[in-house]
């Protein structure tokens, strides 16, 4: 066994040392000025630079999703029982501490199958029925109390509070058809694939309509770098929060691209209503996987503003647009308020304020009651610009403030500048990108007040929303900036882009939240000996 394992790790140290290189190489090819595609435009591409862009679209799908597969305690390994060892009537015993189930979805999804809303199945310990709080942490463990972690436990019955979507667009179709149960970190794969698919396509057509200048180089760069910071977090820690999450980014990556295509590009106005409408019912479809990335929603206003401003549609086009662009939204959301009141008697309660887990949340009152400005300012520091010490280990990092991880994210900044602005006002996205900008602070706000503490995982509510608004900012100064700091800009973007595949792999292999890391702690050395090359 232990020949093995050292050949395996040899094996491990041997891969990392040619991804190494592979990655140094790659860097030196885009970052030489004499690079062709420094000097090719994206609107002068040739079917040749579509089979590069090809390849880099499902190369960056599979190293993003591929090793959402490895650590046992999201594939499904591990078994879900969080256990601790007490002595009773003198004997030491494995006593069940919690039950940390990762099927919530599938569970909801049979639940539905048979006709209720509750995923229990009538198993609930009795002494969690006795509590007279049972949301109480600490009681439930002084009690040892066995409980089901992270899930809604209201009138006897557990629910999921995380929203139903993702059941009925996967879990239960992929039931139907298997008779087999789809594992919640392969939905998150799922999700992020088409996250990532809807990034590139998103970020081309920008290029294309708007942005005609931008060399093939920077749009193929930021393509691969904001795809992977996007959804960076859920790679190391893949299911459930994560399935939540990143199914929410989705659709709004994909809402977003047919807002465009029917407030902006489109000529007929039958597609274009078309589109506004998917482009609404996507959007208000994140409502029900994840409330704070569906606040990305906001961005309507500016299509809101896009479409009365048209001058070639007639008043009644303006109005069908208008009606068909937020209808979605009423029906979604009168759907989501009847299944809050199924489940909670509360056409507003999606379930947390009964979430058996850290803190009881059962207390935390109404938005307005717990306004306080100190809050909102410290959580806008932690979340944008907290510093972490580096540690004596490998990976040494831990998460920062989104800007200091990633410094390219402070391109999204310069949509409020002057310059900036006024050449997007041309092109009628000045409103579009300032939202996008800022809804982030709005995210983050909710956040602060609505989860025990802020954690990375929850960066990836907005991370794609600051990733649009820097493409947009990058793609405007490289519009209107001379030929002599075009050449510093474009060196500078490359620079910044491929820190952003260092930082997310060092963030991969941090040791926490269930990752492969955490299990396998014995691969660092491996992975850190195989950046040095051996030495």
């Amino acid at each position: 066994m232990d020949v093995y394992l050292e050949g395996e790790e040899l094996s491990l140290q041997h891969i990392v040392s040619i991804c190494y290189l592979c990655f140094i190489l790659l860097f030196i090819f885009f970052i030489r000025p004499s690079n062709s595609w420094h000097h090719t435009d994206i609107s002068e591409i040739k079917p040749v630079h579509n089979y590069y862009l090809m390849v880099t679209l499902i190369a960056t799908v599979m190293v993003a999703v591929l090793p959402m597969s490895l650590s046992p305690y999201w594939n499904g390994t591990i078994v879900n029982n969080i256990k601790k060892q007490e002595y009773r009537n003198g004997t030491l015993v494995d006593v069940i501490v919690y039950n940390a189930d990762k099927q919530q979805y599938d569970r909801l999804g049979d639940a539905l199958l048979n006709g209720h809303l509750y995923i229990d199945n009538g198993k609930i310990d009795p002494a969690l029925e006795n509590m007279e709080n049972p949301y109480d942490a600490v009681l439930r463990e002084k009690l040892g109390v066995a409980f089901n972690w992270d899930e809604a436990y209201y009138n006897h019955h557990y629910y999921m509070y995380f929203g139903p979507v993702p059941t009925l667009l996967l879990f239960i179709p992929f039931k139907l058809l298997t008779r087999t149960a789809l594992l919640a970190y392969q939905a998150t794969q799922v999700f992020a694939g088409m996250s990532i698919v809807g990034l590139f396509y998103l970020l081309y057509i920008l290029a294309v309509h708007f942005f005609k200048k931008l060399p093939f180089s920077v749009y193929l760069v930021l393509s691969v770098a904001f795809s992977v910071l996007s959804i960076g977090y859920s790679i190391a820690a893949p299911a459930l929060y994560c399935t939540a999450i990143v199914s929410a980014v989705c659709l709004m990556i994909w809402s977003i691209i047919f807002f465009i295509k029917g407030a902006w590009l489109a000529k007929d106005e039958n597609i274009s209503k078309i589109y506004l409408f998917v482009g609404g019912f996507l959007g208000a479809l994140a409502f029900g996987c994840r409330p704070p990335v569906a606040l990305a929603n906001l961005l309507v206003l500016s299509v809101i503003a896009q479409i009365v401003k048209k001058q070639n549609a007639g008043h009644s086009d303006k109005t069908k647009k208008l009606v068909l662009l937020l209808l979605p939204y009423f029906f979604v959301g009168i759907t989501l308020m009847l299944y809050n009141y199924a489940r909670f008697d509360n056409a507003f309660e999606f379930g947390q304020s009964y979430q058996l887990t850290v803190t009881d949340q059962h207390q935390y009152g109404s938005f307005i009651e717990r306004f306080n400005m100190k809050t909102i300012v410290l959580g806008c520091l932690s979340n944008f610009y907290a510093i972490c010490p580096l540690s004596e280990r490998f990976p040494f990092v831990w998460y920062n403030g989104t800007f200091i991880s990633f410094p390219i994210l402070l391109f999204s900044v310069k949509v409020l500048s002057k310059s900036i602005s006024s050449f997007l006002k041309e092109r009628g996205l000045n409103y579009f990108s300032i939202l996008m900008f800022l809804i982030p602070f709005i995210i983050t706000i909710f956040d602060s007040y609505w989860a025990p503490y802020l954690l990375e995982r929850y960066r990836l509510d907005f991370y794609f929303l600051l990733c649009i608004a820097s493409f947009i900012a990058i793609g405007a100064l490289l519009e209107i900036v001379s030929e002599k700091k075009k050449k510093i800009l474009l060196c500078s973007i490359i620079l910044l882009s491929f820190a952003v595949f260092a930082i997310e792999f060092l963030f991969f292999c941090i040791p926490v939240d269930g990752s492969y890391t955490l299990f396998y702690p014995e691969v660092l050395d491996a992975i850190y000996k195989g950046l040095r090359f051996g030495l």
